[in-house]
């Protein structure tokens, strides 16, 4: 395949997926609103496009179940049938279903194919008749044959596509690749008795048939499928002939023979068989790089037209365990072509890429005007130089800051999953539950939303299971039997916080302190805060569960938060009340993004203050300050008493000042605590891009990060909230 041609196919499986979005979302909202027009035609459109582009693609086995998807929301929105629950519930698992098609045809990973033909029969019997699919459907299931694990079935199939088959963009390949992975497809054979002289011949039109044999477990309507997007105008025979797999097997001496149709013209059988999964190397040159046979006795046996593996078998050339291991072999070899080379892409509005375009304009400009002034320069002209040089500053900063915004994405694209989450959660836990969001559009680093997807199910999950009541309990308790999770995105700090609130039980303090002392992660006697305590959740294999559902219980989901979080650099911070509910905070630094800093000096050092994290800055009098035992020293800020920090004791530095009325005290503030940091010098407010400091050294207490200063030194972006922790402990940090 060219790479132009896989380029489209990216962009297809990219707007499958958009598609796919904006039908579970609709649906969502259906079930909610069924009397709603406009959605139904919102996610029948995005539905018909699905089928439209996949059947291009050859994506066939997509285009079908969607097809069939499309036929009952034809019918919901034309009127005949009305949405109900049930209705709504078998369009969600069709989505699901459509989602591991698209992946299926995306990868090459298996499809659960008894799952696709359960959801087609109960599509069509909810099209058919009634507003009841499931039960419609589970007699039509229960009424079809069964077939045992060892039954078999041979097709002979006879197929004359339509002569506009090419016209639509159609490939017959991929029919015979949809009929592979049914079974085993063998003896194709290829009719070209109505092919014309190459002067007459029309590229646009197709002139060949084909007769094959496909080997299967599937029922006959299963393998009529394949053809249901090819089946107008098309000449199509399917017989069946039982037979049990046993009695299919190849051996040394039974072979398929093909049946020559008497008035055809037949080419000899071509190796497609042997190469179904696109392998480029045939399974004869695999055998022969091996050893296991000779070019001779590749070459007598593709002289007999029959397939490899059948002959070598035949003539002992090779064993079935051999053929076996070399068919494995070009099946491995096929993966990664089939695969690909997986590339990340983002989708930007075009207004940013005209802006971005417009300053690399303006920054061309200023890069002439200063070539030319360079050429003829005087000292006299030293007000101009400054003037474009500040000019050329301006362009760069607004460069930087629209090439950082292009991956910066708004969070919502992370929520939008966690409405159908919550609503099966939901159904699951027989629990009334709505999910109300907010901050959808607070932006974040494209890399840090796709890594925060994990923790924040484990947290809603935890939240719905754990969290929240029963609709009995909460009635008793009263309150309302409808519970409440809410997520919330904002900024805060130069930082992003998500927060994920119930209104259910709260942590159970007493419960949590036994649980931990039975597993030996604390002792029986020791001492412990309620900000000790809530962290002890988090611990590999923790649970207060009293059983473990599918749902939760292991101890496992609330470790990968932790462990998730602060791999980003961020932390989890938990609030709770008993019987009101309990609050988690997400807080993750932007590690990728341009921030606003205040440079400030402490003896040789240069640190990054975040600007949004700065209320102030005081020149302190003498008499204002004072110590108290167990808080420290404490300074009087216009009538309040906010804790002190020097930075040069928590940091271990000689500081150029050690008396506060001669030094620079930052007003700082932080989850809705302020504390004065005592520093030596305020140097000048700058933009900076935070680098991270896992990725290039290691995790550092009180430093969210690094960054390249304009003299080339280092200087490091301050973490508040970690200085704070820092200064409290007994002993300073030595670097």
């Amino acid at each position: 395949m060219s790479n132009d041609f896989s380029q489209f196919q990216d962009a297809f499986f990219e707007e499958s997926a958009e598609h796919l979005a904006i039908v579970e979302e609709g649906l969502l909202q259906l079930e909610q609103h069924p009397e709603d027009l406009d959605l139904l035609n919102k996610i029948f459109r995005s539905a018909h496009s699905i089928k439209g582009t996949s059947g291009m693609f050859g994506f066939n086995a997509v285009a079908q179940f969607t097809h069939k998807m499309e036929t009952l929301l034809d019918l919901l929105r034309n009127g005949p049938k009305v949405v109900t629950p049930q209705v709504a519930d078998l369009l969600l698992k069709s989505t699901d279903c459509l989602k591991t098609l698209v992946e299926a045809a995306k990868t090459g990973s298996p499809v659960d194919n008894e799952t696709v033909q359960r959801l087609t029969v109960e599509l069509a019997a909810a099209s058919a008749s009634g507003n009841q699919p499931m039960a419609h459907a589970a007699e039509i299931v229960k009424a079809a044959p069964a077939r045992t694990a060892n039954q078999s079935h041979i097709y002979t199939i006879a197929w004359t596509p339509p002569d506009w088959l090419f016209q639509r963009g159609l490939d017959p390949l991929q029919i015979f690749k949809e009929l592979a992975n049914l079974g085993t497809l063998s003896q194709v054979i290829v009719d070209t008795t109505k092919l014309p002289d190459l002067a007459a011949m029309d590229p646009e039109k197709c002139y060949l048939s084909w007769t094959m044999k496909l080997e299967t477990v599937k029922d006959q309507q299963v393998v009529d499928a394949v053809f249901e997007f090819v089946r107008e105008d098309s000449q199509l025979v399917i017989n069946e002939s039982p037979v049990s797999s046993s009695e299919f097997q190849v051996s040394s001496n039974r072979t398929l023979a093909p049946q020559q149709p008497e008035t055809r013209n037949l080419k000899p059988e071509t190796p497609f068989p042997d190469g179904i999964a696109g392998d480029p190397k045939p399974l004869g040159e695999i055998l022969v790089e091996t050893g296991i046979v000779s070019r001779d006795t590749l070459d007598h046996a593709l002289a007999q037209q029959k397939r490899v593996g059948e002959i070598l078998i035949e003539q002992h050339a090779a064993t079935p365990q051999q053929i076996s291991q070399a068919l494995q072999k070009q099946k491995d070899n096929a993966a990664p072509a089939k695969k690909g080379i997986e590339t990340a892409s983002i989708r930007v509005d075009t207004d940013k890429i005209d802006k971005l375009i417009n300053l690399v304009g303006e920054l061309v400009i200023t890069q002439s005007m200063l070539s030319d002034l360079s050429t003829r320069f005087e000292m006299s002209q030293l007000a101009l130089l400054l003037e474009r040089v500040a000019q050329l500053e301006c362009n760069t900063r607004e460069i930087q800051e629209r090439v950082m915004a292009i991956r910066m994405l708004p969070i919502g694209s992370a929520f939008s999953r966690f409405p159908r989450l919550v609503r099966d959660l939901s159904a699951k836990a027989g629990k009334k539950i709505q999910l109300v969001l907010s901050g959808e559009e607070t932006e974040l680093d494209k890399t840090v939303i796709e890594s925060i997807g994990d923790p924040l199910t484990h947290l809603v999950r935890n939240s719905a299971d754990h969290g929240l009541e029963p609709p009995e309990e909460r009635l008793d308790n009263n309150k309302p039997e409808l519970g409440t999770i809410r997520l919330n995105a904002f900024h805060e700090g130069g930082n992003i916080c998500i927060t994920v609130e119930d209104d259910g039980r709260g942590l159970n303090r007493d419960k949590i302190l036994a649980k931990a002392i039975k597993q030996g992660l604390i002792a029986e006697n020791e001492k412990l805060s309620d900000d000790q305590i809530w962290p002890l959740i988090f611990k590999p294999g923790f649970s207060t569960a009293e059983k473990v559902t599918d749902v939760s219980g292991r101890g496992v989901g609330m470790d990968v938060v932790k462990r998730n979080i602060e791999g980003l650099g961020g932390t989890v911070k938990i609030k709770t009340a008993l019987g009101k509910g309990t609050m988690f905070t997400l807080k993750l630094p932007l590690t990728l993004a341009i921030i606003e800093g205040m440079t400030v000096r402490v003896g040789r050092e240069t640190y990054i203050v975040p600007l949004l994290s700065i209320l102030e800055s005081i020149q302190p009098k003498a008499g204002v300050m004072k110590t108290v035992v167990g808080k420290g020293e404490l300074i009087n800020v216009r009538g309040t008493y906010l804790p002190m920090i020097r930075m040069y004791d928590v940091f271990s530095l000689q500081p150029e000042h050690t008396e506060p009325t001669k030094a620079i005290l930052l007003i700082l503030e932080t989850e809705g605590e302020r504390v004065a940091v005592m520093v030596d010098e305020i140097l000048g407010q700058q933009q900076v891009v935070i680098k991270s400091m896992e990725q290039n050294f290691h995790k550092v207490a009180g430093i969210a990060g690094a960054t390249i200063l304009g003299d080339g030194t280092v200087g490091f972006i301050l973490d508040v909230r970690g200085l704070i922790e820092m200064s409290r402990q007994a002993e300073p940090m030595v670097a």
